[in-house]
């Protein structure tokens, strides 16, 4: 059953499980892959698929610590929040 995200433009998108998996991988390589078919589907698409990949993924992980000062993002403030939801995982790990 795939997972449905809606934005409020009257679009919604669906993401099946696998895809959602892989893309839950620290590993950026593999969190982004797309196979030849959909590589191939991307050059005729207006919206690229890759590019929503990336957006995604750097929804779920962040981005890099010298992207960060470059967008002007309270790095500071962010690891906080991190540590915040570290022991939050900690004191109730079913979350």
């Amino acid at each position: 059953m795939p997972v449905t995200l809606s934005f409020g433009n009257r679009h919604n998108y669906e993401i099946n499980h696998s895809r959602l998996a892989r893309l839950m991988s620290p590993d950026k390589e593999e969190a982004l892959y797309m196979g030849v078919w959909d590589r191939f589907k991307d050059c005729f698409r207006t919206h690229k698929k890759q590019e929503v990949l990336e957006v995604l993924y750097t929804l779920i992980h962040g981005c890099e610590r010298e992207n960060q000062a470059e967008l002007n993002v309270d790095i500071t403030g962010m690891e906080k929040i991190h540590a915040f939801t570290q022991l939050k995982q900690y004191a109730n790990p079913s979350q």
